[in-house]
């Protein structure tokens, strides 16, 4: 009987050891990594989409560890009910390596800028390809679209207005100002609209769609405005413009600053991570922890 009891007990640890270290799966993210390794921590996977598909064959807790790095998202993360299951036995943490730094950006880096003057203190090069360009951001800091007036970091409404912005001898001077924006408050000062500028007239009037972002549609502030985007308003250090009809980028480079040895990069998505369930079958049991989520395209002209 007693030996009985004995191989029981062993019988019964053994099956506690396997489902501990079966709940307790770990799948590695590592830069160094490819996605033809096991995804161990010795020979981790390059991307989180492979540990992802990876995590959805694996029964039990699964944990994807991310090494440092920026893992740069070309599309979003999408994570549905296959991948937090449906008790909390089966979820799914998704976390940095304990001490490393890890950022999920939505942006692309522009390699091998090849910088010439253009005039004054800009400078243009050449983009590959067909990025999204609305935004800029230079060694992590987001840079200013060119606009009038310039960026004033102390304004309270839209970092600088004027009625300027939008006058029609102002207007006359851009030659084609299409695919610039104007950005105004409310008549009543209490919310903004937004409006993406598809031309100009003879007189200096533009040509404008949008608004739809506010529900009381009572006009504009005849002074609380401003606009970005216009290749004229290039005038001021940290300023930029994309002409994408060339692909070029025109820079005004801050006081002191080596664009040869500046890390360019534009956010390409709207996304990072979506979760897409059902009432039948919810998102659920899935933690992300410990890493940063930046970069992504302003929305703001969506309705």
């Amino acid at each position: 009987m007693r030996k009985i009891l004995v191989i029981g007990a062993v019988l019964f640890l053994q099956l506690i050891v396997f489902k501990t270290v079966h709940a307790q799966t770990q799948i590695y993210v590592s830069p160094k990594g490819s996605d033809s390794n096991n995804g161990s921590k010795q020979a981790a996977f390059l991307t989180i989409e492979k540990a992802q598909k990876e995590a959805r064959k694996t029964s039990g807790e699964v944990t994807i560890i991310l090494r440092e790095a920026t893992y740069r998202l070309s599309t979003p993360l999408v994570f549905t009910s296959e991948d937090g299951g449906k008790t909390a036995s089966e979820s799914l943490t998704i976390r940095s390596y304990p001490g490393e730094k890890v950022v999920i950006s939505g942006s692309v880096a522009f390699d091998n800028l090849q910088w010439q003057p253009y005039k004054k203190n800009i400078l243009k090069t050449k983009i590959t390809g067909s990025p999204v360009m609305d935004m800029l951001v230079v060694n992590g800091e987001i840079r200013q679209m060119a606009r009038y007036p310039n960026y004033n970091p102390n304004a309270v409404r839209l970092n600088g207005t004027t009625a300027e912005a939008t006058a029609p001898k102002r207007v006359k001077t851009w030659k084609n100002p299409a695919g610039g924006y104007l950005h105004a408050m409310h008549i009543r000062d209490w919310g903004d609209f937004h409006y993406l500028i598809t031309g100009k007239d003879k007189q200096g009037n533009l040509s404008l769609e949008g608004g739809w972002q506010n529900n009381r549609q009572s006009g504009l502030h005849a002074e609380n405005r401003m606009v970005e985007n216009i290749f004229e308003e290039l005038d001021a250090p940290g300023e930029w413009f994309y002409n994408a009809s060339e692909s070029t980028l025109y820079y005004y480079p801050l006081e002191g600053e080596d664009v040869k040895c500046a890390l360019f990069e534009s956010p390409q998505i709207k996304h990072l991570i979506e979760l897409r369930g059902s009432e039948a079958n919810p998102v659920q049991n899935i933690v992300f922890e410990g890493f940063e989520l930046t970069r992504t395209v302003r929305t703001f002209m969506e309705k």
